[in-house]
């Protein structure tokens, strides 16, 4: 993450525990006037008097803040979603006449043989009754589109433009992860958002980085985690790379990172009183993710050894076959000698139990066999229990049905319903985390422009004569739009 004004080396790598006593003292004595981080939006209350601010344990820790999300597909929507949660005010910001092709589906209104093909979270569900809109219940926009404000506008035309610059006065927070140029072809960029709103904080997400050689590459996170050398890290030794799965790691760590990114710049903004540009490069975060493999290349030469579902130190480990049912399996891995002996009791093996772990990884092909004729006999979930009882760490491989009903995600709150008036009620995963504040905001699912009378009559106020121009000008929709102004 990089700063518009760069950064500095203030102190060296520390030492594990060092800073405890430092930390401790400093939240100590900034407990009882710390409150949460002001707003430069309607409310009139900004960052700089944060620290006057009563502290109110009922309060989210964005509460009060406004975040623009001119975002697309699923990094970027992971930022604005996690925003939500603490509370921020998140108003999507879509053109009706340019269709998001992966954020809305593959198609406005996919037919039933591709929906059947690419399953729901591209496809969506196909086309229902006229004047049905399945854009708004495709799995990859409603799985991460919580707790928003959805508004339509044209930012290519005049009248849309100066509505934009509109919201921004009320904004704190603007979030993207288009092309890098989108933001400069709409006359929107940061010199122009930082001189409208000298206090918004605008996270620019870029695949490769803003400036440099690779600039203008496009692709998703599955291209760039190829070329950041993670895909090549991923599956089996015998693998040819190109038959290697997706796993889509750099779309959720981007979120993550972005969240984060956009709390550091708020919290500068307290102390500065100004905003920020951040540049959060996706694949210089995803390089993060790596950086051990980076640095033994760099530092030995080494090119990093595929090893599918091993571990470098914990021997055995693996996903092995178990009965029940078609393509059923339980990962293993053993840590300590205690564990192996234990597994060994368990699958009737005591003759290996002296096996050192330097042993127990050269001869990991032999073990697997014999845990395979164990485990095989034995359904995931029976296997699991077995070596949970006997202190082996396991778990049973969940297809998406299982990990729903499973008892244990169950108990820890893992899902929970949400939907809209257009995608009915369904179960979603719940909030990334635990903590001991208000609970967190669980807003429900918006659909395209169901927000605009709220945003544009509410928030900015227009006058039934600009209301009335929006409309003329083509930027209040419910639908995405033909060339001709008709539904797609």
């Amino acid at each position: 993450i990089r700063m518009a004004d760069g950064w500095q080396l203030r102190r060296p790598a520390p030492r594990l525990g060092e800073h405890t006593e430092e930390v401790t003292k400093e939240l100590a004595s900034r407990h009882a006037a710390d409150g949460p981080i002001g707003t430069t939006g309607s409310t009139g209350t900004t960052g700089a008097h944060a620290s006057a601010v009563e502290v109110n344990e009922t309060r989210l820790p964005l509460e009060g803040l406004r975040v623009l999300d001119l975002t697309v597909v699923w990094a970027g929507p992971y930022v604005t979603m996690f925003l939500a949660d603490l509370g921020a005010d998140v108003i999507r910001i879509d053109n009706p006449w340019i269709f998001p092709a992966a954020t809305r589906g593959v198609l406005p209104r996919p037919p039933r043989v591709l929906t059947d093909r690419v399953g729901g979270i591209f496809g969506g569900y196909p086309d229902g009754e006229p004047g049905d809109r399945p854009w708004n219940r495709v799995a990859l926009f409603t799985a991460h589109a919580r707790g928003k404000r959805s508004i339509t506008l044209d930012m290519r035309k005049p009248l849309g433009r100066e509505m934009f610059l509109r919201l921004v006065d009320t904004a704190d927070v603007l979030v993207e992860n288009n092309s890098v140029d989108l933001l400069t072809k709409l006359d929107i960029d940061w010199p122009i958002l930082h001189e409208r709103n000298p206090r918004l904080v605008v996270v620019r997400m870029p695949s490769v980085g803003l400036a440099g050689p690779y600039r203008n590459y496009l692709g998703f996170g599955v291209n760039f985690e190829g070329l950041c050398g993670l895909t090549a890290l991923r599956g089996y030794p015998d693998l040819d790379l190109t038959e290697n799965e997706t796993v889509f790691h750099m779309d959720a760590a981007s979120g993550s990172a972005g969240a984060f990114a956009v709390l550091a710049a708020l919290r500068r903004r307290e102390a500065t009183g100004d905003g920020e540009l951040v540049e959060l490069s996706q694949s210089e975060n995803m390089l993060n993710h790596i950086g051990e493999y980076l640095i033994d290349a760099t530092w030995n030469g080494d090119r990093a050894e595929r090893l599918g579902n091993r571990h470098r130190t914990r021997a055995p480990q693996g996903v092995y076959p178990a009965g029940g049912g078609i393509d059923q399996w339980v990962a293993i891995s053993v840590g300590s000698d205690d564990q192996w002996q234990a597994l060994c009791q368990l699958i009737g093996a005591p003759e290996l139990a002296g096996l050192d772990q330097s042993e127990r990884g050269a001869r990991h092909d032999d073990l697997d066999t014999r845990i395979v004729a164990w485990t095989k006999d034995r359904t995931a979930s029976e296997a699991f229990i077995a070596c949970q009882e006997a202190g082996i760490p396991a778990g049973p491989v969940l297809h998406e049905v299982e990990s729903l009903n499973d008892p244990h995600l169950r108990a820890r709150g893992m899902f929970r319903p949400n939907g809209s008036q257009e995608l009915g009620n369904h179960e979603y995963p719940a909030h990334a985390w635990h903590w001991d504040g208000p609970p967190l905001h669980w807003g429900s699912i918006p659909v395209l422009g169901g927000d605009n009378e709220a945003v544009y009559r509410g928030l900015l106020s227009i006058s039934d004569d600009e209301w009335q121009a929006l409309q003329d000008d083509g930027h209040i929709s419910r639908d995405y739009l033909s060339p001709d102004g008709s539904s797609l």
